[in-house]
């Protein structure tokens, strides 16, 4: 019987021991918010009426897809304006070099002056910088034209439109949000005590609330090292699998017990 009670007493005393020891293991979690990989507030760099809209909130686009279109009647006719320009130039120019060589000729046949064949030299210049002025226009008035057409940076949904037809805008008022949910992560803020012991790569444990708090696997993708001065938290990301119904805006828990 004594035997046993000893047995026993050690058991306990063992279960004891794993328990607190248990205890003792610190638990790094930290709650955060689910964030899409990139997003993107768009905007007009150039004054221009809103003649349409070609996609609507909570549609997916893809890379280079036309998303506003704005009126490019006066942009156009600007470009055709400086192209015809261009022309001009181009014809000068020529003319200048045909006039140049042939006073250099007659000035080698001491017809001319040395005079008169520099100002054709001089002329002749002149009209080679001013096509490179007009070139220079035509690529400012096409850069201007394809602003008037504001596509995607990026494949993703459009997840906010502050525009409407019609609308005249505004250089650099966000128009459209454009987010990319192809790959969503959990933005969180760990203590400074914890932060030592995360790493790039590691493997988190994420619960989500919204979905029945499910447990996600994810990898820690990204430690800004620098910490906030008053609360002395700092920022981690962590990447999460791809899963139906997961959404940017969802509140989330992170354990990085593993």
């Amino acid at each position: 019987m004594r035997k046993i009670i000893i047995a026993v007493f050690g058991i306990l005393t063992c279960c004891a021991a794993a328990a607190q020891s248990m205890d003792a293991q610190p638990r790094r979690e930290a709650t955060g918010v689910v964030m899409p990989s990139r997003s993107v507030a768009l905007a007009a760099k150039i004054m221009g009426r809103i003649n349409t809209i070609h996609h609507q909130e909570g549609e997916g686009v893809t890379d280079g897809e036309l998303l506003i279109s704005l009126n490019d009647a006066e942009l156009r006719a600007d470009l055709a304006s400086v192209q015809a320009s261009l022309g001009e130039a181009k014809a000068e120019l020529k003319h200048a070099g045909r006039e140049e060589a042939r006073i250099r000729k007659l000035y080698r046949a001491k017809t001319l002056s040395q005079d008169e064949l520099e100002d054709a030299a001089l002329i002749h210049t002149a009209n080679r910088e001013r096509l490179k002025m007009a070139q220079a226009a035509v690529a400012k008035a096409q850069a201007q034209l394809n602003e008037a057409q504001i596509k995607a940076p990026f494949a993703g949904i459009i997840t906010q439109k502050d525009a409407e037809i019609g609308q005249v805008t505004q250089p650099g008022t966000m128009l459209l949000v454009l987010e990319d949910h192809s790959r969503l992560k959990l933005r969180t803020k760990v203590k400074e005590r914890d932060i030592p012991h995360i790493e790039l790569g590691q493997t988190v444990s994420v619960t989500i609330d919204a979905l029945s708090s499910k447990t996600l696997l994810g990898t820690v993708s990204k430690i800004i090292p620098s910490g906030d001065l008053s609360t002395h938290a700092f920022v981690v990301e962590t990447t999460l699998p791809r899963l139906d119904k997961l959404y940017p805006g969802m509140f989330g828990k992170a354990s990085f017990n593993q």
